[in-house]
């Protein structure tokens, strides 16, 4: 896989919990697998609302198809 070089600046906190996690070899590989894991969370989090938003719409729906449905069947 192609790599891109960046330069990112991080809060001395956070550096030094990366550094306690990683060798300093590693860091770019440990980066990268957090933020994949990161977007992928933030990714089927937009998903799942976006699942529950059609699923109220279709519940909406099916309420008055089922009302038009039972008209003159009485």
């Amino acid at each position: 896989m192609k790599s891109v070089r960046i330069n990112i600046s991080l809060p001395e906190e956070v550096f030094e919990a990366l550094s306690d996690e990683t060798e300093s070899r590693k860091r770019s590989q440990f980066i990268a697998e957090a933020v994949k894991s990161y977007i992928k969370a933030k990714r089927d989090h937009r998903l799942a609302a976006e699942y529950q938003e059609a699923a109220a719409e279709i519940q909406r729906v099916n309420t008055e198809l089922e009302g038009v449905m039972n008209d003159g069947l009485d």
